[in-house]
Protein backbone atom coordinates (compact mmCIF):
# COMPACT_ATOMS: atom_id res chain seq x y z
CA UNK A 1 0.00 0.00 0.00
CA UNK A 2 1.34 3.55 -0.91
CA UNK A 3 1.26 5.76 1.85
CA UNK A 4 -1.35 9.34 1.18
CA UNK A 5 -0.24 12.51 2.56
CA UNK A 6 -3.40 11.85 4.94
CA UNK A 7 -1.28 8.60 6.12
CA UNK A 8 1.64 10.48 6.60
CA UNK A 9 0.11 12.71 8.87
CA UNK A 10 -1.32 10.25 11.27
CA UNK A 11 1.58 8.95 11.41
CA UNK A 12 3.10 12.05 12.26
CA UNK A 13 0.53 12.71 14.94
CA UNK A 14 1.44 8.79 16.49
CA UNK A 15 4.96 8.99 16.44
CA UNK A 16 4.63 12.76 18.32
CA UNK A 17 2.75 10.76 21.25
CA UNK A 18 5.74 7.59 20.90
CA UNK A 19 6.57 8.12 24.60
CA UNK A 20 3.46 7.03 26.08
CA UNK A 21 1.98 4.63 23.23
CA UNK A 22 3.51 1.55 21.48
CA UNK A 23 5.84 1.84 18.39
CA UNK A 24 3.77 3.87 15.88
CA UNK A 25 5.22 1.90 13.23
CA UNK A 26 4.22 -1.28 14.66
CA UNK A 27 0.93 -0.01 14.86
CA UNK A 28 0.42 1.45 11.39
CA UNK A 29 1.99 -1.65 9.97
CA UNK A 30 -0.49 -4.11 11.44
CA UNK A 31 -3.66 -1.39 10.45
CA UNK A 32 -2.50 -1.61 7.08
CA UNK A 33 -2.87 -5.29 6.82
CA UNK A 34 -5.99 -5.54 8.24
CA UNK A 35 -9.71 -5.92 6.07
CA UNK A 36 -12.06 -2.82 5.81
CA UNK A 37 -14.48 -2.82 8.24
CA UNK A 38 -18.41 -2.17 7.11
CA UNK A 39 -19.10 1.63 6.72
CA UNK A 40 -22.47 0.69 8.86
CA UNK A 41 -20.25 -0.29 12.39
CA UNK A 42 -19.71 3.83 12.44
CA UNK A 43 -19.95 5.33 16.14
CA UNK A 44 -21.49 8.43 15.91
CA UNK A 45 -22.84 9.21 19.60
CA UNK A 46 -19.54 7.06 20.83
CA UNK A 47 -17.32 9.85 19.08
CA UNK A 48 -19.54 12.14 20.15
CA UNK A 49 -17.70 11.50 23.49
CA UNK A 50 -14.08 11.98 22.23
CA UNK A 51 -14.80 14.83 20.20
CA UNK A 52 -15.60 16.53 23.45
CA UNK A 53 -12.24 15.58 24.44
CA UNK A 54 -10.44 16.01 21.07
CA UNK A 55 -7.28 14.53 21.72
CA UNK A 56 -9.10 11.21 22.41
CA UNK A 57 -11.12 11.39 18.74
CA UNK A 58 -7.76 11.88 16.99
CA UNK A 59 -5.42 9.28 18.83
CA UNK A 60 -8.17 7.05 19.54
CA UNK A 61 -11.17 7.18 17.01
CA UNK A 62 -9.96 8.90 13.87
CA UNK A 63 -6.37 6.39 13.52
CA UNK A 64 -8.32 3.35 13.82
CA UNK A 65 -11.78 4.04 11.67
CA UNK A 66 -8.87 6.14 8.70
CA UNK A 67 -7.64 2.57 8.41
CA UNK A 68 -10.56 0.61 8.81
CA UNK A 69 -9.47 -2.58 10.79
CA UNK A 70 -11.42 -5.10 12.38
CA UNK A 71 -9.05 -7.09 14.37
CA UNK A 72 -7.32 -5.77 17.76
CA UNK A 73 -4.99 -3.08 16.80
CA UNK A 74 -1.24 -4.72 16.94
CA UNK A 75 1.11 -4.55 20.07
CA UNK A 76 -2.22 -2.75 22.02
CA UNK A 77 -3.08 -5.12 24.67
CA UNK A 78 -6.84 -5.82 25.22
CA UNK A 79 -8.81 -3.05 26.63
CA UNK A 80 -10.24 -3.28 29.83
CA UNK A 81 -13.74 -1.83 30.74
CA UNK A 82 -13.47 2.18 31.22
CA UNK A 83 -15.42 4.77 33.23
CA UNK A 84 -14.05 7.78 31.68
CA UNK A 85 -14.58 11.39 33.00
CA UNK A 86 -14.78 14.33 30.02
CA UNK A 87 -15.13 17.91 31.12
CA UNK A 88 -15.38 21.20 29.41
CA UNK A 89 -14.12 24.52 31.53
CA UNK A 90 -14.75 28.03 31.41
CA UNK A 91 -11.75 30.98 31.28
CA UNK A 92 -12.68 30.58 34.99
CA UNK A 93 -11.58 27.23 35.62
CA UNK A 94 -15.53 26.66 36.02
CA UNK A 95 -16.72 23.12 35.02
CA UNK A 96 -18.93 24.05 32.63
CA UNK A 97 -20.22 20.50 31.01
CA UNK A 98 -19.45 17.23 32.32
CA UNK A 99 -19.71 13.92 31.02
CA UNK A 100 -19.32 10.17 32.52
CA UNK A 101 -19.00 7.68 29.50
CA UNK A 102 -18.83 4.11 30.35
CA UNK A 103 -17.27 2.03 27.81
CA UNK A 104 -17.70 -1.85 27.94
CA UNK A 105 -16.29 -4.65 26.32
CA UNK A 106 -19.54 -6.59 25.65
CA UNK A 107 -19.63 -3.74 22.74
CA UNK A 108 -22.15 -1.03 24.48
CA UNK A 109 -21.19 2.33 25.92
CA UNK A 110 -23.47 4.62 27.97
CA UNK A 111 -22.57 8.52 28.41
CA UNK A 112 -24.52 10.60 31.58
CA UNK A 113 -24.41 14.23 31.81
CA UNK A 114 -24.51 15.47 35.01
CA UNK A 115 -25.39 19.23 35.40
CA UNK A 116 -22.91 21.88 36.32
CA UNK A 117 -25.26 23.40 38.68
CA UNK A 118 -25.81 20.01 40.37
CA UNK A 119 -25.95 20.61 44.34
CA UNK A 120 -23.81 17.85 45.54
CA UNK A 121 -21.05 17.24 48.53
CA UNK A 122 -17.37 17.94 47.69
CA UNK A 123 -14.92 16.09 49.63
CA UNK A 124 -13.19 18.12 51.77
CA UNK A 125 -14.83 20.99 50.77
CA UNK A 126 -18.33 20.11 51.98
CA UNK A 127 -21.97 21.03 49.89
CA UNK A 128 -21.55 23.06 46.95
CA UNK A 129 -22.25 23.65 42.88
CA UNK A 130 -20.69 20.46 40.93
CA UNK A 131 -18.65 23.00 38.40
CA UNK A 132 -17.12 24.65 41.49
CA UNK A 133 -15.22 21.32 42.27
CA UNK A 134 -12.26 21.61 39.73
CA UNK A 135 -11.94 25.71 41.08
CA UNK A 136 -12.00 24.52 44.63
CA UNK A 137 -9.29 22.01 45.07
CA UNK A 138 -7.08 24.08 42.72
CA UNK A 139 -7.41 27.36 44.97
CA UNK A 140 -6.70 25.31 48.02
CA UNK A 141 -3.45 23.96 46.35
CA UNK A 142 -2.06 27.11 45.19
CA UNK A 143 -2.90 28.20 48.98
CA UNK A 144 -0.36 25.78 49.97
CA UNK A 145 1.99 27.22 48.09
CA UNK A 146 2.01 24.29 45.29
CA UNK A 147 2.81 25.75 41.58
CA UNK A 148 0.64 25.74 38.52
CA UNK A 149 0.97 22.50 37.31
CA UNK A 150 0.38 20.30 40.73
CA UNK A 151 -2.22 22.86 41.82
CA UNK A 152 -4.51 21.89 38.41
CA UNK A 153 -3.62 17.97 39.33
CA UNK A 154 -5.45 19.09 42.82
CA UNK A 155 -8.11 20.47 40.93
CA UNK A 156 -8.80 17.34 38.48
CA UNK A 157 -8.32 15.22 41.62
CA UNK A 158 -10.65 16.72 43.69
CA UNK A 159 -13.69 16.98 40.91
CA UNK A 160 -12.62 13.06 39.86
CA UNK A 161 -13.57 12.66 43.30
CA UNK A 162 -16.88 14.68 43.69
CA UNK A 163 -18.10 12.50 40.62
CA UNK A 164 -16.91 9.45 41.53
CA UNK A 165 -18.69 9.64 45.19
CA UNK A 166 -22.02 11.05 43.48
CA UNK A 167 -21.98 8.39 41.13
CA UNK A 168 -20.52 5.20 43.04
CA UNK A 169 -18.43 4.76 39.64
CA UNK A 170 -14.85 4.12 39.73
CA UNK A 171 -13.06 6.90 37.06
CA UNK A 172 -10.31 5.14 35.22
CA UNK A 173 -9.32 8.27 33.05
CA UNK A 174 -9.90 11.88 32.07
CA UNK A 175 -9.97 14.23 29.60
CA UNK A 176 -10.42 18.12 30.21
CA UNK A 177 -10.59 20.49 27.12
CA UNK A 178 -11.66 24.91 27.95
CA UNK A 179 -14.31 26.36 25.43
CA UNK A 180 -11.54 27.85 23.30
CA UNK A 181 -11.16 23.95 22.75
CA UNK A 182 -14.91 23.63 21.11
CA UNK A 183 -14.75 26.50 19.09
CA UNK A 184 -11.19 25.59 17.75
CA UNK A 185 -12.87 22.23 16.88
CA UNK A 186 -16.21 23.69 15.23
CA UNK A 187 -13.01 25.74 13.40
CA UNK A 188 -11.31 22.21 12.38
CA UNK A 189 -14.20 21.01 11.06
CA UNK A 190 -15.55 23.97 8.88
CA UNK A 191 -18.56 24.30 11.43
CA UNK A 192 -20.79 22.55 13.41
CA UNK A 193 -24.44 21.77 12.30
CA UNK A 194 -27.22 21.98 14.63
CA UNK A 195 -30.74 22.39 14.87
CA UNK A 196 -32.65 24.98 17.07
CA UNK A 197 -36.82 24.50 17.89
CA UNK A 198 -37.32 28.08 18.20
CA UNK A 199 -35.40 31.52 18.80
CA UNK A 200 -33.27 32.22 21.58
CA UNK A 201 -31.64 35.25 23.28
CA UNK A 202 -29.76 35.46 26.31
CA UNK A 203 -30.30 38.16 28.38
CA UNK A 204 -26.90 38.15 30.45
CA UNK A 205 -24.58 37.74 27.87
CA UNK A 206 -26.96 38.99 24.56
CA UNK A 207 -26.17 35.93 22.16
CA UNK A 208 -28.92 35.34 20.23
CA UNK A 209 -29.51 31.99 17.77
CA UNK A 210 -32.44 31.97 14.88
CA UNK A 211 -35.23 29.35 14.77
CA UNK A 212 -34.54 26.40 12.13
CA UNK A 213 -31.19 24.61 11.13
CA UNK A 214 -27.66 26.27 11.62
CA UNK A 215 -24.18 26.14 11.06
CA UNK A 216 -21.81 27.28 14.52
CA UNK A 217 -18.10 28.66 13.93
CA UNK A 218 -15.95 30.52 16.24
CA UNK A 219 -17.40 32.72 18.97
CA UNK A 220 -20.70 31.38 18.13
CA UNK A 221 -19.39 27.87 19.70
CA UNK A 222 -18.92 28.73 23.38
CA UNK A 223 -21.76 31.15 22.72
CA UNK A 224 -24.07 28.28 22.03
CA UNK A 225 -23.09 26.03 24.63
CA UNK A 226 -23.08 27.95 27.44
CA UNK A 227 -26.28 29.95 27.21
CA UNK A 228 -28.69 28.99 29.87
CA UNK A 229 -30.96 32.14 30.30
CA UNK A 230 -33.81 32.26 27.95
CA UNK A 231 -34.38 28.86 27.50
CA UNK A 232 -37.20 26.73 28.93
CA UNK A 233 -35.10 24.63 31.43
CA UNK A 234 -32.58 26.83 31.75
CA UNK A 235 -29.06 24.74 32.69
CA UNK A 236 -31.31 21.10 31.79
CA UNK A 237 -31.51 22.26 27.96
CA UNK A 238 -27.67 23.39 28.08
CA UNK A 239 -26.58 19.63 28.76
CA UNK A 240 -28.73 19.09 25.52
CA UNK A 241 -27.43 21.62 23.53
CA UNK A 242 -23.87 19.69 24.57
CA UNK A 243 -25.11 16.36 23.59
CA UNK A 244 -26.33 17.45 20.15
CA UNK A 245 -23.30 19.57 19.28
CA UNK A 246 -20.88 16.56 19.80
CA UNK A 247 -23.10 14.49 17.86
CA UNK A 248 -22.93 16.41 14.42
CA UNK A 249 -19.08 17.12 15.28
CA UNK A 250 -18.68 13.51 15.50
CA UNK A 251 -20.41 12.90 12.31
CA UNK A 252 -18.08 15.51 10.45
CA UNK A 253 -14.80 13.39 12.37
CA UNK A 254 -16.43 10.37 10.72
CA UNK A 255 -17.26 11.93 7.29
CA UNK A 256 -15.04 10.05 4.89
CA UNK A 257 -14.51 13.40 2.19
CA UNK A 258 -12.78 14.90 5.47
CA UNK A 259 -10.78 12.22 6.61
CA UNK A 260 -9.44 11.90 2.93
CA UNK A 261 -8.02 16.18 3.13
CA UNK A 262 -4.88 16.10 4.25
CA UNK A 263 -5.24 19.82 5.94
CA UNK A 264 -8.48 18.67 7.81
CA UNK A 265 -6.83 15.95 9.36
CA UNK A 266 -3.48 18.14 9.99
CA UNK A 267 -5.79 20.57 11.85
CA UNK A 268 -7.57 18.24 14.11
CA UNK A 269 -4.18 16.75 15.20
CA UNK A 270 -3.31 19.98 15.95
CA UNK A 271 -6.61 21.17 17.73
CA UNK A 272 -6.07 17.64 19.90
CA UNK A 273 -2.50 18.94 20.94
CA UNK A 274 -2.68 22.38 21.36
CA UNK A 275 -6.69 22.21 23.44
CA UNK A 276 -7.02 19.14 25.75
CA UNK A 277 -5.44 17.46 29.04
CA UNK A 278 -6.04 13.89 29.28
CA UNK A 279 -4.72 11.63 32.19
CA UNK A 280 -0.86 10.47 32.11
CA UNK A 281 -1.71 6.99 32.16
CA UNK A 282 -4.26 6.70 29.44
CA UNK A 283 -2.93 4.00 26.94
CA UNK A 284 -5.56 5.91 24.24
CA UNK A 285 -4.13 3.33 21.44
CA UNK A 286 -5.48 0.68 23.87
CA UNK A 287 -8.44 2.58 24.45
CA UNK A 288 -9.12 2.71 20.34
CA UNK A 289 -9.18 -0.82 20.30
CA UNK A 290 -12.28 -1.19 22.86
CA UNK A 291 -14.04 1.48 21.15
CA UNK A 292 -13.37 -0.55 17.55
CA UNK A 293 -15.53 -2.93 19.54
CA UNK A 294 -18.41 -0.56 19.89
CA UNK A 295 -21.45 -0.10 17.47
CA UNK A 296 -23.57 3.20 17.14
CA UNK A 297 -26.69 1.69 17.71
CA UNK A 298 -25.17 0.03 21.48
CA UNK A 299 -24.63 3.22 22.73
CA UNK A 300 -27.10 5.24 25.44
CA UNK A 301 -27.36 8.74 26.20
CA UNK A 302 -28.81 10.81 28.91
CA UNK A 303 -28.61 13.04 31.61
CA UNK A 304 -28.83 12.14 35.56
CA UNK A 305 -32.15 12.28 36.99
CA UNK A 306 -32.84 15.63 38.34
CA UNK A 307 -34.70 15.12 42.30
CA UNK A 308 -35.26 19.15 41.65
CA UNK A 309 -35.05 21.25 38.97
CA UNK A 310 -34.36 24.51 41.06
CA UNK A 311 -33.28 23.82 44.55
CA UNK A 312 -33.48 27.69 45.80
CA UNK A 313 -33.38 31.26 44.44
CA UNK A 314 -29.55 30.11 43.70
CA UNK A 315 -31.12 28.15 40.67
CA UNK A 316 -28.85 25.45 42.01
CA UNK A 317 -30.50 21.61 40.67
CA UNK A 318 -30.91 18.75 43.33
CA UNK A 319 -29.53 15.29 43.06
CA UNK A 320 -30.54 12.22 44.89
CA UNK A 321 -27.04 10.56 45.29
CA UNK A 322 -28.93 6.74 45.34
CA UNK A 323 -31.04 7.72 42.04
CA UNK A 324 -27.95 8.64 40.59
CA UNK A 325 -26.02 5.84 41.85
CA UNK A 326 -28.61 3.40 40.53
CA UNK A 327 -29.33 5.33 37.04
CA UNK A 328 -25.97 5.40 36.28
CA UNK A 329 -25.26 1.43 37.20
CA UNK A 330 -28.30 0.54 34.39
CA UNK A 331 -27.67 2.87 32.04
CA UNK A 332 -25.33 0.38 30.35
CA UNK A 333 -28.02 -1.91 29.84
CA UNK A 334 -30.78 1.08 28.81
CA UNK A 335 -32.32 0.89 25.30
CA UNK A 336 -30.17 2.79 23.43
CA UNK A 337 -30.77 6.67 22.73
CA UNK A 338 -32.30 7.81 19.40
CA UNK A 339 -30.93 11.78 18.56
CA UNK A 340 -33.75 14.29 18.45
CA UNK A 341 -33.63 16.09 15.67
CA UNK A 342 -33.82 19.98 17.03
CA UNK A 343 -33.14 20.99 20.72
CA UNK A 344 -33.69 24.20 22.54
Amino acid sequence: MTPDRTDQLVRAALAAEAARRPDPRTVLAGLERRRAEPRHNRTPILIAAAAAVVVVAVAAVLVPRMFQRSEPVVGTPPAPDQNVLLVGFDDHDYADSIVLGQFRRNGTAALASIPRDSWVDIPGFGEGRLSGAYASGKQAALQQGLDEKAAAEAGTRTLVDTVQQLTGTHIDHYGLVGLPGFADLATALQGVPVCLRAATHDTVTGASFPAGPQVLTGPSVPAFLRQRHGLPNGDLDRVVRLQAFLRAAAEKVLDGNMLADPRFVNSLVQTARDAVRVDPGWDLLSFAALLGEIRGDDVRLATVPIAEPERDRTGTIGLEPDQVRTFVADLPAAPPTAPEECVN
